[in-house]
């Protein structure tokens, strides 16, 4: 049978216009692996964790770890205080501890978290969502009676914030280690056993919810600098900047008044 179709010559040139498809065409609809290039050395994290044991250092010589009354004088979360305009504890309170304990405990979840919400987010918007997760944690703390301190509050909100991130990009973020969501969970658990007394002792959990729920909320807004193709064109950006330049200024505020208190 002959062949009905018909054969052309090819045009000079004509393979040289045809593109190749090579590697990086066909890994576009794969996951990111998330941990791939994570900083082992979270600078803002590691800022943060100093400054808290720096205030640390000034409430034990203040003896604020011995007296209620001084705690609440060095910058404690306490309604009353707040309410006649004293905003500033909003913050202060998430840079003070009441133990070595409750101290050390908390940084090394602000280690691990810091370093997984850096690498997520960028600098800039990581120190946006510690403030509002930290004022988040202390506005729901205000509907209790009792002083309050600690970072644990800012802490579950970038846990919010990570399993946001996850939920939202499930499709385009791989995470290797799921080991680290199953010691998230024990954590978070075990912090809140604490928070009903079971264990004996005394653990703010509305500034826990207030701040998970703060860190869910704000990773809804955040770009993700993870999935970005150059994790600086985030950065780079007039509303990241200028967002990262609020925060800063709102810390420098909160921390004027705070060390007159902590160091008077």
């Amino acid at each position: 049978m002959a062949d009905s179709h018909q054969h052309f010559p090819t045009p000079p040139g004509f393979h040289d216009d045809v593109p190749m498809i090579d590697d990086s065409m066909l890994d576009r609809g794969r996951p990111v692996d998330f941990e791939r290039g994570m900083n082992a050395f979270p600078p803002l994290a590691i800022g943060l964790i100093a400054a808290c044991l720096v205030v640390f250092v000034f409430q034990v010589l203040g003896g604020g770890l011995v007296d209620v009354q001084k705690l609440i004088d060095q910058g404690a979360l306490q309604q009353d205080l707040v309410e006649q305009g004293e905003w500033w504890r909003l913050l202060s309170a998430a840079f003070m501890h009441g133990g070595p304990d409750h101290l050390i405990g908390n940084m090394l979840m602000l280690f691990v978290l810091g370093m997984a919400c850096e690498h997520a987010f960028g600098l800039s918007q990581f120190l946006v969502l510690y403030v509002a997760c930290a004022a988040g944690g202390s506005l729901l703390s205000l509907l209790g009676d009792k002083p309050s301190v600690g970072a644990s509050g800012a802490i579950f909100g970038l846990a919010g914030a990570l399993i946001a991130i996850f939920w939202r990009y499930r499709g385009r973020l791989h995470l290797r280690h799921r080991q680290i969501g199953i010691a998230l969970a024990i954590w978070a658990g075990y912090q809140l056993l604490l928070g009903f007394g079971l264990m004996g002792e005394t653990v703010d959990n509305r500034a826990h919810l207030g701040g998970l729920l703060t860190g869910m909320v704000c990773a809804l807004f955040l770009r993700p600098a993870v999935l970005a193709a150059d994790r600086t064109d985030v950065e780079k950006q007039p509303l990241v900047r200028t967002a990262g330049v609020a925060a800063v200024l709102v810390l420098v505020g909160a921390a004027v008044p705070f060390l007159q208190h902590l160091l008077g």
